[in-house]
């Protein structure tokens, strides 16, 4: 007795049991439950026979392939005994397995090899998507992306901004902030010493400062080393450009390297699902060693019984069933035989003597 109460019926209820009768509950009609009862398919070895031909075009296969194997078997291992030809069904539906495990292997190599492409793919989207063109606007909150070539290939471009506007003197508050957003802490001192001399330069109480008093040494830079200060953050900005260019050039030839490798390591494809084919694969091998075997064993048995029931027959049988060798086949025909010289000499008188 369940101690648990059924829920009084109310119309709410009803209501709601109405609605999700309304949902679908799957195909009812003969048409579509014969569409979609192969929806669950997934490698066909335990389909019941009559479903055999329907499992095989699900699977993309031709049955008149099959059918095709099957005859070939049956020409090659040819007997007229029902037992062999059920062997030999069997043997064509080895092979029929054994070359699902081949397209499954293959599948596992082209899978592994498409998730390679994706990957690249991925990265050149996002190494194009780090490029920065000039004039475009740049967020102060820029962060680097997880691809270190796509790090790299931004760092170059706002490094090639950054020259740009130092070049004309142009400097904004800006340029700073984006380049140590882009270093995320991994610059040396030369990148560190580039984002201190922007950080002055921005500075508005710097360049008013110049604007005032410029000359005046009262602690403050006056101009001659605000000019070596650009020389300076120019130079520093070509050895930068020029050292992010060289390894992000390294970048790239290394991650070429890498995708020849992962597309050579898909040719052999390692984890469970391998190594479950190649248990199978040697399984269905074994499987069809033994089943050639014992077709060839029970051909000989049989060849073995008609030769004996053939030698134990009747020998009036056995004429009938052979037939006498026709005359110009088998029996030499017959010679007639030369008279002897005695005889054409005893025949000569009884002639002459006929005569006269």
């Amino acid at each position: 007795m369940s101690i648990r109460q059924s829920p009084e019926i109310t119309p709410q209820l009803l209501d709601a049991a109405r609605a999700n009768g309304r949902h679908s509950h799957g195909p009812s009609t003969a048409a579509g439950k014969q569409n979609c009862r192969m929806n669950a398919l997934k490698h066909g070895e335990r389909s019941d026979p009559e479903n055999q031909n329907a499992v095989m075009r699900a699977l993309g296969e031709d049955p008149a392939e099959f059918e095709a194997l099957k005859q070939e078997l049956r020409e090659s291992f040819g007997s007229g005994d029902p037992f062999v030809e059920k062997q030999v069904d069997d043997l064509a539906r080895l092979y029929l397995r054994r070359d699902r495990i081949e397209r499954a292997q293959t599948g596992l190599m082209r899978r592994a090899l498409l998730e390679v492409e994706e990957r690249q793919h991925r990265r050149r989207k996002e190494i194009e998507g780090a490029t920065i063109a000039a004039g475009e606007a740049i967020d102060v909150r820029l962060e680097a992306p997880s691809d270190p070539a796509a790090r790299l290939r931004l760092l170059l471009s706002l490094l090639g901004v950054i020259g740009a506007k130092v070049q004309a003197r142009c400097f904004l508050p800006w340029q700073a902030a984006a380049l140590k957003g882009c270093y995320a802490g991994k610059g040396g001192w030369r990148a560190g010493r580039i984002g201190h001399l922007l950080s002055v330069f921005a500075d508005p109480d710097f360049a008013a400062r110049l604007v005032e008093a410029p000359g005046e040494p009262a602690g403050l830079p006056c101009e001659p080393t605000e000019v070596l200060w650009h020389k300076e953050l120019l130079r520093l900005l070509e050895a930068e450009t020029a050292s992010v260019a060289e390894e992000f050039e390294f970048e790239q030839k290394v991650n070429e390297e890498k995708v020849a490798i992962e597309r050579d390591a898909c040719l052999a494809p390692s984890g469970e699902e391998w190594r479950m084919l190649l248990r199978r694969e040697e399984a269905l091998d074994r499987a069809i060693d033994r089943k050639i075997k014992l077709i060839l064993t029970l051909r000989k048995a049989v060849e073995r019984t008609k030769a004996a029931e053939f030698r134990s027959a009747p020998a009036e049988l056995v004429e009938a069933d052979v037939g006498a060798p026709a005359e110009d086949e088998g029996a030499p025909a017959p010679v007639e035989e030369e008279p002897s010289p005695e005889g054409r000499g005893c025949q000569a008188p009884a002639a002459s003597s006929a005569g006269a």
